[in-house]
């Protein structure tokens, strides 16, 4: 519906001073409105945090009813796609693109009613050269990018190192009748060496709302990709001035929150839900709110289906081949495991799982001779975010659960620094990367009181209470104690805690295709043993 072609773009549009090479906010796609339209309320899908293309069809076939039944429907993604993932190892987030252009049914259409925004994931490839990646993956797009709190460098006076038509600083469009303004705020937590800075999302946001209110919005929706807790206190701190409606990111599960009557929606990563958000102007605290689930009754698009199935039997094709393997060696099985692996994201970034279990026992294992007496990981380096059934492991499934390098090496903590550990892991408990999976010992979790007690060592003369002075041999995976990034905020740890720098650092995932080739025939079966205890759930804890 009321397709635009990418060049009509350019008409009348002005430079904009500010983030990006960003172009300015009129776009009023010419079409009759119907008579009725004005007294429809705006339908708004929301999806965000998306690493695999499975349910992109879906999410068409989705939009598609809903224009059926409701006229235009405005489709907002709060960031995260073009990494990481398997594919995106090799395309760069080019199969992504490639998918999402098909949301609107017309690959080669611009769609005027899509807008994406950034998230920390699309700053992956950070390096200066990788500038005119990004800027690539953008012109591809069919859709809006909004950057308003991002200032890209510049190469010379008024020209920004990334240029495209579609790469705005905010927009104000006609849909339904309604002229609605997006905004956006991206979270600085992965920056790049081609950004300038990040605008603080409260002045950026201030800012760009009053302009489109102004300009005559009825409605703004800040496109978002940031915790929510974050959401939470930019609506607070720009009362009057806030959005009507934030459509945001980054967690990866569903949110719905509300301060002084404007709501914050989040859905399920990997599109596994959309939220619908129907909303009339003026009125944001009547906003009706729906999750969709996904796939559900919604078949998918058949074209978007086909560009799926194209790019993963090329991937499948240059792996293979790379590894001098035959054609559909990422279907090779490399072990068997004779219970389900709990891997999807939603239950690793927030329990005690088994495969999070067998993860960190593979990594205490390799340093047990060297005296480890625990491991633990960041359950955001587990990107398979899907369960594995009984049966066979494929090498298709390791690739994906690591899709960054996971070396390893053994520190020296004390009983405090444990502690700290623990308590940043617990952290805004919704289902975050920061959250770990453990060896060798345990602890309570009450997520009511936000609390990490009963820190203790699993040894084999039992449970023994872990002392603050205590000193402790921990494996750790070199993410948590690289400070040149944020470390999923375990500033506690750094590399000068490795007891021997000089010895080499293996990588998990040679360890866990070795594990699984030895126990090829009998295969695995870990286990939860409550070591995390938590007390909203009724299962076995090691504490009693």
């Amino acid at each position: 519906m009321k397709k635009l072609h990418r060049t009509l773009l350019g008409i009348s549009l002005l430079l904009s001073v500010g983030a990006c090479s960003l172009l300015p906010d009129q776009w009023v796609p010419g079409q009759q409105v119907p008579d009725d339209e004005e007294e429809r309320p705006l339908t708004i899908l929301v999806i965000n945090d998306i690493y695999r293309l499975d349910n992109l069809p879906h999410v068409r076939s989705l939009r598609a009813e809903l224009e059926k039944k409701e006229g235009d429907v405005l489709l907002l993604h709060a960031g995260d796609f073009l990494f990481p993932s398997l594919l995106s190892q090799r395309y760069n987030g080019e199969q992504m693109v490639n998918v999402m252009n098909y949301l609107d049914g017309d690959s080669q259409a611009f769609d005027p009613y899509m807008f994406v925004t950034f998230g920390n994931h699309e700053f992956e490839k950070g390096k200066l050269k990788h500038a005119n990646m990004l800027q690539s993956r953008i012109r591809e797009s069919q859709f809006a990018w909004l950057g308003t709190n991002i200032e890209f460098r510049q190469v010379s006076a008024g020209r920004s190192i990334i240029q495209a038509d579609n790469l705005l600083h905010s927009q104000l469009l006609t849909i339904k009748g309604k002229k609605v303004g997006v905004v956006s705020a991206s979270t600085d937590v992965k920056s790049a060496e081609y950004i300038a800075r990040f605008t603080p999302p409260v002045d950026a946001v201030r800012t760009a709302t009053r302009q489109l209110r102004q300009r005559g919005a009825e409605v703004v929706i800040a496109l978002t990709h940031q915790t929510v807790q974050q959401d939470k206190e930019l609506l607070a701190a720009l009362g009057d001035d806030a959005p009507d409606l934030i459509a945001g990111g980054h967690e990866h599960e569903r949110q719905d929150q509300q301060v002084n009557g404007r709501r914050i929606v989040k859905a399920d990563s990997d599109a596994a839900s959309v939220a619908v958000v129907r909303l009339q102007p003026g009125k944001p605290a009547q906003a009706s709110l729906e999750f969709v689930d996904l796939p559900g009754k919604y078949l998918p698009d058949m074209l978007a289906q086909q560009q799926i199935a194209q790019w993963d039997a090329r991937f499948d094709a240059e792996f293979c081949a790379e590894k001098a393997d035959a054609a559909g060696c990422l279907n090779a099985v490399l072990g068997k495991t004779q219970v389900a692996l709990k891997g999807e994201e939603l239950t690793i970034r927030r329990f005690e799982t088994n495969l999070g279990n067998w993860l960190a026992d593979t990594a205490h294992a390799q340093f047990a001779a060297d005296g480890a007496q625990i491991a633990f990981l960041n359950s955001g380096g587990m990107r398979l975010n899907q369960d594995i059934p009984a049966g066979n492991i494929t090498r298709k499934h390791i690739d994906t659960l690591f899709a960054y390098p996971t070396r390893l090496s053994m520190v020296r903590l004390t009983g405090k620094q444990l502690q700290a550990v623990v308590n940043r892991s617990i952290t805004d408990w919704t289902g975050n990367g920061h959250w770990l999976q453990v060896s060798g010992f345990t602890f309570r979790h009450d997520p009511d009181k936000g609390t990490a007690e009963n820190l203790s060592l699993i040894t084999p003369q039992g449970i023994r209470p872990v002392k603050p002075d205590d000193t402790i041999l921990a494996v750790v995976n070199d993410y948590l104690l690289d400070s040149s990034g944020d470390q999923d905020g375990y500033t506690m740890l750094s590399e000068k805690l490795i007891v021997d720098p000089g010895k080499p650092r293996p990588d998990l995932k040679d360890l866990v295709v070795s594990a699984l080739q030895r126990s090829s025939g009998q295969g695995i079966a870990p286990q939860v043993e409550g070591r995390i205890c938590n007390t909203q759930k009724k299962t076995s804890c090691l504490l009693g």
